[in-house]
């Protein structure tokens, strides 16, 4: 029911129950990097029904409770998972450019 990505650029686990999903991604503080993700989520059809950060030193943790809609592409914790840690890799890439 759970899916768990980790790396040097950030720890994804994703939970799910029928059309509603948990995040929790782990990663370090780039610029810009809360508007990206929101950004990104909705274009992947998951819609933000909660969002908690918390940030210590040069880490930020976000805990996101999403609700999965009927057109989302994304069917699977494992897909949700892959989704995502593909979609932080790119941030921190564009950071990584911008630096």
């Amino acid at each position: 029911m759970g899916e768990v990505q980790t790396s040097n650029i950030a720890d994804v686990e994703v939970t799910m129950v029928e059309s509603h999903a948990n995040l929790k991604i782990r990663s370090k503080k780039r610029p810009k990097q809360l508007l990206k993700i929101v950004s990104s989520l909705h274009g992947m059809c998951l819609t933000i029904l909660h969002l908690n950060v918390t940030t210590s030193d040069e880490f930020v943790f976000y805990s996101l409770s999403v609700k999965v809609e009927d057109n989302c592409k994304l069917g699977s914790v494992d897909e949700i998972a892959a989704a995502v840690y593909q979609m932080l890799e790119r941030i921190h890439q564009e950071s990584s450019i911008l630096n």
